[in-house]
């Protein structure tokens, strides 16, 4: 169990730090890549709907405290736990397949902005003029598929590693 605490939390840690630091001074057009989503998907998709809830809440409180934040506080929390609760349970692991991993990787990551900008809209304030949510939406997607094959078979890999050995015993 401390096992996959160590893995949301170290993997979570570099996504933020990776995302602030490099991602969002890339210039690309659209939406900036959300690799934060990205990785709270891939550890719900390997570890399970509670730690994917789990993750996604804490990767929201990460992503609240570090600058340069402009969300209210709570909002990315509460977005990224039901993504990773839902994301967790979608699909058995034994019926995916790459084309749906990656079609449940940028549908949350799109599902993630447009929650965040709606919630933001009903309290008053607008970070995302709504005449460009549309294109911002499909560039959201894009880069979440561009990013889902690097990251997703990554921690589905470190999950099962760090997984604890089950010792039966015969009687």
């Amino acid at each position: 169990m401390w096992r996959q605490w160590l893995l949301g939390a170290v993997t979570l840690s570099i996504a933020v730090i990776v995302q602030v630091t490099l991602l969002t001074r890339l210039g690309l057009p659209g939406a900036t890549p959300d690799l934060v989503v990205v990785t709270v998907v891939a550890l719900a998709l390997a570890l399970g709907r509670l730690p994917g809830a789990i993750a996604g809440f804490g990767a929201g409180v990460l992503v609240a405290i570090t600058p340069p934040s402009t969300t209210i506080l709570g909002v990315e929390s509460l977005t990224y736990l039901a993504l990773g609760f839902v994301a967790g349970g979608l699909i058995d692991r034994r019926d995916r397949t790459v084309p749906i991993t990656i079609g449940i990787v940028a549908g949350s990551a799109a599902t993630s902005m447009f929650v965040v900008a709606v919630v933001e809209g009903l309290v008053g304030r607008t970070s995302v003029p709504w005449d460009r949510m549309g294109g911002l939406l499909v560039t959201s997607l894009v880069y979440a598929a561009l990013l889902s094959p690097l990251v997703v078979p990554g921690i589905g890999w470190l999950a099962r590693k760090l997984e604890p050995v089950k010792v039966t015993s015969i009687g």
